[in-house]
């Protein structure tokens, strides 16, 4: 355990900078597009690649191929797992290439003037002609950054996103202060920065792997027992990734068509913020659980990989369910303190806020779904997933169809939340080992205690926001946040520990703290 802490440590630090250059980014974005047709069509256009890469890169292909290299490795040998790699790398390459050439191809023509599309789509098909090729880079580079994963290495995956960050951070800064480029001259700008990032994310996992264990690259298009198995594997995944990007390109998609302004704006800074505790905890304890559950399972110890996972929902749950409060709770302070700058006023604020709430009730769905994604790949259960994707897929659909008239971003962000309840209730319901009674229990999920604690913090946070009374300035937005963030962590923390979370024990062993 006190190894797992360790990666677990690593992955979120590097994550919490990323997740604030990322807040940075976005805060230099919107003051420099706002709520603009630039600014969401640059939002859509950059959709499309990362769509891609979450369902090529660190999606279904990573989550097929990382048990297989792990077996393939432990049971066979190491040349034999990076022939594998070999093999997958070279038919990414050869894939992701076409596939890139024909939409940026496609991309430009729609972009060009000679269809009668309206202003913005045109702008969206333009920049995503540029950003699109990105795909190519950050998927070889997830597959490489699986590898090293297998082999204990988290830093290169970890620090990938801050790259990102970084590169398209200064592109803005570069366009806008230095090259006094406006509007799209700056999106377009933007759009190469996103390349060169790919560029170095790939860069420095490819470095590494060949350093630190011997990787030789080959271009090869041999077969094996590992690709053939990796096949089978993946193109299950695969529609089950695409049904679920399919959800968030028609979430964004019917965002675009919304008759008020901003709404995909609003709709956007809002997944960003959820994204934070997202990033930050919930998906670096699946990506470093992942490589341990697939090894317990390749090893077929039962009792470890169940004292896994059911450490990994436990640890997701009580960091989400505590963010999702603190969220809703200081919504209007944060999103006033980071993004009410220039272009982005008072009345977006206001809308964005709305927005946020609503997401905060699906931040833990969110979570935990990630989640038990990734147990049910562990055990190359592919089909499961799937299925638990067509359900959301399909209420995402019916609410958003139903709700958007009326509710428009509201609607979205409602339908949005409940697919993704249904969908982790789902994945739940279909894990057999999986009982209700273990929510329950304080050493499988922990829900009351986690519930009890969230409880608290949220009367502790409510009763000092009412002491401080209502800020008027930015400065008294962002002081408020300055004491209500420790004291709601402190005292969450304090009754979390207080009602002996299983996680305490392990850390208290680590750093010598008896209880």
């Amino acid at each position: 355990m006190g190894k797992l802490f360790s990666h677990l440590s690593v992955v979120s630090l590097l994550t919490l900078l990323s997740r604030f250059l990322g807040l940075g980014r976005d805060i230099l974005f919107f003051s420099c597009f706002g709520a603009s047709l630039i600014g969401e069509a640059f939002i859509l256009a950059f959709t499309f690649p990362n769509l891609f890469r979450r369902m090529f890169g660190e999606g279904t292909l990573t989550s097929a191929f990382l048990p297989i290299f792990t077996e393939t490795n432990n049971g066979e040998s190491r040349a034999d797992a990076f022939t594998f790699l070999n093999q997958v790398i070279t038919r990414m390459i050869l894939f992701l290439g076409i596939l890139s050439l024909v939409v940026c191809c496609f991309s430009y023509f729609g972009g060009s003037g000679e269809f009668s599309l309206l202003e913005k789509w045109k702008v969206g098909l333009f920049l995503n002609g540029i950003s699109f090729s990105y795909i190519i880079f950050i998927c070889i580079s997830a597959l490489i950054v699986a590898s090293l994963n297998s082999f204990g290495r988290f830093f290169e995956g970890a620090f990938s996103p801050i790259m990102l960050n970084l590169c398209m951070i200064v592109a803005m800064l570069a366009g806008k202060f230095v090259l006094l480029l406006e509007d799209i001259e700056l999106a377009a700008l933007l759009c190469m920065g996103v390349i060169l990032a790919g560029i170095l994310q790939l860069t420095l996992p490819w470095i590494q792997l060949k350093r630190l264990f011997g990787w030789k690259w080959r271009f090869t298009l041999s077969g094996s027992n590992e690709f053939t198995q990796l096949k089978s594997l993946f193109w299950v995944g695969a529609l089950g990734a695409a049904v679920g990007q399919a959800n968030i390109l028609i979430s964004r998609l019917f965002a675009y068509t919304l008759d008020e302004s901003g709404g995909m704006s609003y709709l956007f800074i809002s997944s960003r913020l959820i994204e934070l505790p997202l990033g930050i905890f919930a998906i670096s304890i699946a990506t470093v659980y992942f490589p341990e559950m697939s090894k317990a399972k390749s090893l077929k110890d039962e009792k470890n990989f169940w004292n896994k996972a059911l450490s990994g929902l436990r640890l997701t749950a009580a960091i989400t369910i505590p963010s999702a409060v603190g969220l809703a709770l200081l919504g209007d302070s944060i999103l006033t303190t980071l993004f009410r700058w220039g272009e982005f006023g008072v009345e977006e604020v206001t809308a964005s806020n709305v927005i946020l709430a609503i997401y905060c009730v699906g931040l833990p769905f969110y979570a935990l779904s990630t989640f038990l994604v990734k147990v049910f790949h562990s055990e190359k259960n592919m089909r499961i997933p799937v299925q638990a994707a067509f359900v959301s897929l399909a209420v995402n659909v019916l609410l958003s169809i139903a709700l958007i008239g009326e509710y428009q971003a509201k609607g979205l962000a409602w339908a949005n939340v409940i697919s993704a309840m249904l969908q982790t209730c789902y994945l739940g319901f279909r894990m057999n080992q999986l009982k209700i009674i273990s929510l329950f229990q304080r050493n499988s999920i922990s829900l009351p205690y986690i519930f009890l604690s969230a409880l608290v913090m949220f009367f502790i946070i409510s009763f000092v926001k009412e002491m401080m009374g209502d800020p008027q300035t930015k400065f008294d937005h962002a002081l408020n946040l300055l004491i209500m963030i420790p004291v709601g962590l402190i005292s969450y923390t304090l009754i979390l520990f207080l009602c002996r979370f299983p996680e305490f024990k392990s850390l208290s062993a680590k750093f010598g703290i008896s209880r």
